[in-house]
C-alpha cells in the first residue's frame, strides 16, 4: 500500500489549488490589514458602518450572521482603538448605537483601497472576458458546493464557535 502524497495531490486537484489560492490571498490580506491596526475580523463591522452609521450590536450581528457576543467583543476592541464610538439611541435610551469616528472612517477607506488595489493586482493580467467567465465559474462553484448534503460552512463555525474576530 502507498502512502499519500498530499503535495502531490495538492498540486494537481482543483480543492488542492482553490485551498492555496485561499490560503495565500488570506495570508496576504492579513498581514496588510494587521499593519492598518484592525484585525481581519474587524473589516467587515466596518464595512457595514462605513455604509450606514448608527446600527445597534444586535443589528450588526444579524447583517453579518455573527453571534452578539463575537460583535460586542469586535466592538470593543474598535472602541478601544478609537475606531468606533457608543452613542445612546436619541429615541430609546435603552439602545446604543454605534458610529464610526474620523479615524474610523480614514481606516475603512484605506482597507477598501487595498483591497482594490489587490484586486488589480490579482486580475491585472485577465481580459474583461475572462474576468467575466471566472465570475460565473466562482458562483457555480457556491451554488455547487451549497448542493453538497450537510449544514453550511459559516453554520459549522458558528456551531463550533469558530466565528470569533
Amino acid at each position: 500500500m502507498h502512502p499519500f502524497d498530499f503535495e502531490k495531490y495538492a498540486e494537481k486537484s482543483m480543492q488542492g489549488l482553490i485551498m492555496e489560492l485561499s490560503r495565500r490571498y488570506a495570508s496576504k490580506c492579513f498581514h496588510q490589514v494587521m499593519e492598518m491596526g484592525i484585525y481581519p475580523g474587524q473589516v467587515p463591522v466596518l464595512r457595514l458602518l462605513a455604509d450606514k452609521d448608527g446600527y445597534n450590536q444586535r443589528e450588526i450581528a444579524q447583517h453579518l450572521h455573527i453571534k452578539p457576543p463575537t460583535v460586542n467583543v469586535t466592538i470593543q476592541r474598535l472602541e478601544k482603538s478609537g475606531i468606533v464610538y457608543r452613542k445612546q439611541d436619541e429615541n430609546d435610551q435603552r439602545v446604543t448605537r454605534i458610529y464610526l469616528t474620523e479615524k474610523g472612517r480614514e481606516c475603512i477607506s484605506r482597507a477598501m483601497d487595498m483591497i482594490t488595489a489587490n484586486e488589480q493586482l490579482i486580475f491585472g493580467n485577465f481580459s474583461e472576458t475572462e474576468i467575466c467567465l471566472m465570475r460565473r465559474f466562482f458562483r457555480q462553484i457556491i451554488e455547487n458546493i451549497d448542493a453538497i448534503p450537510g449544514p453550511s460552512g459559516e453554520e459549522c463555525m458558528r456551531k463550533e464557535g469558530l466565528d470569533k474576530c
